[in-house]
């Protein structure tokens, strides 16, 4: 396992896979099930199909943690992504993910309070994801200061840390609960080591969640179906509305499952990576969970 971990991480890492997959014929059928492609316009494509499909949508712009130079290109990929979804009256439907690393460079807290006061100006929510471990705080600290001059900030927390459930005690605002972030290396001191307790932590979250009167919209991102069921049937026991929760999914990923909640009634959010290193965000994850790759790739291909 550590042999397949070690090839999927070197292909997430070389920036000339991602190109060379998408100039195939095949590679660009791919692309379009798996990613928004390169660019803001690229991406509104996903966006229109999921809102005709009756899905929201989550949007983030990938870069490079280490390629700091390249901030002003990444806020202006929001900036146009943010007012392309204002001029499509699609701000109510979208949401946009700010990856932690961005607070981490020069101006980072200052691009993404430009970037909130956009947003606002268009209705469309933010979310900071936090998958990595040592800018957890930072990232809280920055939501806790955006929502208080009244914006919809919130955050997005990993089950596989053992802090996550008290995170979700004093979280404000919305809080996405994942399994476990993607392509970040966690110590073992931090982390659940077994997947059977990021389950059971994962569910923890998601009742403390659920039953907190005051939780606004908590966002549940999974495709196991036995986790759904779960928080399915907390929602029924804590009297929420299906509108007033959700399921997040990966784009291209148990597009079956999506539609039948859809259909059911249930509102689920769609994450569409854009930008030029997608394919690094979207192969990274596969990294850090080599075991679900088969089922994964399955997923990818036409029909599945």
């Amino acid at each position: 396992m550590s042999r397949v971990r070690s090839v999927v991480a070197d292909m997430a890492s070389n920036d000339r896979v991602g190109p060379l997959l998408a100039s195939t014929g095949l590679g660009r059928g791919l692309v379009h099930r798996v990613a928004g492609g390169d660019s803001p316009a690229e991406a509104m494509a996903s966006v229109h199909d999921l809102a005709d499909s009756g899905r929201f949508v989550a949007l983030e712009r990938n870069w490079l943690p280490e390629s700091a130079d390249e901030l002003d290109a990444v806020v202006s990929d929001y900036e146009s992504m943010m007012s392309l979804l204002g001029a499509a009256g699609l701000g109510s439907i979208a949401e946009i993910i700010v990856p932690a690393p961005l607070l981490a460079v020069r101006r980072g807290p200052e691009a993404l309070h430009e970037l909130c006061a956009l947003a606002t100006d268009h209705s469309v929510p933010v979310t900071v994801a936090t998958r990595e471990v040592d800018l957890i705080d930072a990232c809280i600290q920055a939501v806790r200061r955006q929502q208080a001059i009244g914006r919809d900030v919130g955050v997005a927390l990993q089950a596989s840390l053992r802090r996550t459930e008290r995170d979700c005690r004093e979280a404000t605002g919305r809080v996405r609960i994942a399994k476990e972030g993607t392509g970040h290396a966690v110590p073992t001191s931090e982390r659940f080591a077994h997947s059977i307790e990021v389950d059971k932590s994962f569910i923890r979250c998601a009742k403390l969640l659920l039953k907190r009167g005051d939780a606004a919209s908590p966002s549940f991102a999974t495709h196991d179906q036995r986790i759904i069921d779960i928080v399915e049937v907390l929602a029924g026991r804590y009297l929420r509305e299906s509108d007033d929760y959700e399921f997040a999914m990966y784009l291209g990923r148990a597009e079956a499952t999506q539609q039948r909640l859809v259909d059911f009634g249930e509102r689920v959010r769609v994450f569409v990576p854009f930008g030029p290193e997608w394919f690094g965000r979207l192969v990274g994850g596969l990294a850090e969970r080599p075991s679900g790759l088969a089922s994964t790739v399955r997923s990818w291909l036409p029909g599945a």
